[in-house]
């Protein structure tokens, strides 16, 4: 009613002046003449007018242009392949590109020698160290036909995923998880953290009748981890610390064996690379037990080296422990000089496995005891859990003994 009231006052400005000039046009007529006299008064009938016709319309500014229709963007449907696995690693990245290809090599010599003819085929895909990339790699593969996924190698871009991606496949990454990163169904950390292998020598050091150990720190950050690894483990063993004996590798170590002395330890654990180790063994005597971590043995270790470490006990992965095992021709591996990069395949093997495994059974279900890295389980936190074999450095191999069975660590929570 407004709106139409607003628009009718033009008509009736319109018609207003008409009326009032034909009453003035009548007015000056009767001025200028003497009109007849009448009886009956004269009645003015205005010109009948047209009746408008309004059209109602909103009210808008005239200055202003209608606003263009706005198409609501559509997006791209995404297209589902064939299943693959995929394999996510930073090949791109100058610092990983030696580990990632070790890895990949693993993983295809696990797919030659072991894939079924209905298992999915492994896709290698390329990153940069960059883990917004990674995350956005990760993203497309689940959505394009992944189903299953191995990597990435970063904590950080495994703690990314955790955070930001839908996790609805396995994923085994093959890092340790941060302390930060959330524990998600489908995310697992598969992992050669030396840590592990610390922990599970305080079993080992207690089998063998020590009852009072002494670790050996030399400086750095991953000897740091070995020794707290050990100690940690060694106090839910034995609810007690063992002696801790820091040392720096610049050190003549004349003093080493009166110190342990003083602490009243019954047997050694070094929480050092081979190097130093190799230095410090000396000092130490024969008459007490020494265990170290697999960093005790880098590989390619010549008969000197071999007199300097005889006697130090470890854990190590079963592919290195047990290299003359005749399953492992089947994956036509060419041994490296290098120890580190063989425990990388052997994962690279493994974590094949491990997704295989995954795809038909709870992960709770899931156990491979002839694993290259361990015999393999699966925590309920997702993390794969390692049962190390045990190795004794002598120099002469011949004069190798059996080695005692040895319960695997349980897991620490």
């Amino acid at each position: 009613m407004h709106a139409l009231g607003l628009l009718a006052r033009p008509w009736r400005r319109l018609i207003a002046p008409v009326l009032y000039g034909a009453v003035l046009a009548a007015a000056s007529g009767c001025a200028s003449q003497q009109a007849p006299h009448r009886e009956t008064p004269l009645v003015l009938r205005p010109t009948p007018m047209p009746t408008p016709v309004v059209e109602l319309q909103p009210l808008t500014d005239a200055a202003a242009p209608a606003p263009a229709p706005v198409a609501t963007p559509t997006a791209a449907p995404v297209v589902r392949g064939p299943d693959y696995i995929a394999l996510l690693l930073p090949t791109r990245a100058k610092n990983w590109r030696v580990a990632a290809e070790t890895i990949q090599a693993g993983v295809l010599a696990a797919q030659r020698t072991l894939a079924a003819q209905s298992t999915p085929p492994v896709r290698t895909i390329e990153t940069e160290d960059n883990e917004q990339d990674i995350l956005a790699a990760f993203q497309r593969a689940s959505q394009d036909g992944a189903v299953a996924v191995i990597g990435p190698l970063s904590k950080t871009a495994i703690g990314l995923i955790a955070d930001g991606a839908d996790i609805d496949i396995p994923v085994v990454a093959l890092n340790a998880f941060s302390e930060e990163t959330l524990r998600r169904p489908n995310l697992y950390s598969f992992n050669l953290a030396v840590e592990g292998e610390a922990q599970q020598a305080a079993r080992l050091v207690a089998d063998r009748g020590v009852q009072r150990p002494a670790v050996i720190v030399a400086d750095g950050s991953l000897t740091q981890r070995m020794a707290q690894g050990f100690s940690t483990a060694w106090r839910a063993e034995r609810n007690a610390l063992p002696v801790v004996l820091p040392i720096s590798s610049a050190s003549n170590f004349n003093d080493l064996r009166a110190r342990i002395d003083a602490s009243g330890a019954d047997g050694v654990f070094l929480a050092t690379d081979s190097r130093t180790a190799r230095r410090l063994r000396p000092f130490i005597g024969n008459d007490l037990r020494v265990f170290a971590t697999s960093q005790i043995d880098p590989g390619n270790l010549g008969s000197t080296a071999l007199v300097d470490l005889a006697g130090i006990s470890f854990y190590d992965i079963p592919w290195l422990a047990r290299k003359d095992d005749p399953t492992y021709d089947f994956y036509a591996r060419k041994r490296t000089r290098s120890n580190d990069l063989e425990r990388l395949f052997a994962q690279g093997v493994d974590a094949y496995r491990l997704v295989i495994a995954l795809r038909s059974s709870l992960p709770a279900n899931v156990r491979i005891d002839d694993g290259l890295t361990g015999k393999l389980s699966i925590d309920a936190n997702g993390v794969i859990q390692r049962e190390l074999t045990v190795r004794t450095l002598v120099a002469n191999p011949a004069e190798l003994p059996p080695e005692p069975t040895v319960e695997p660590l349980p897991t620490l929570q």
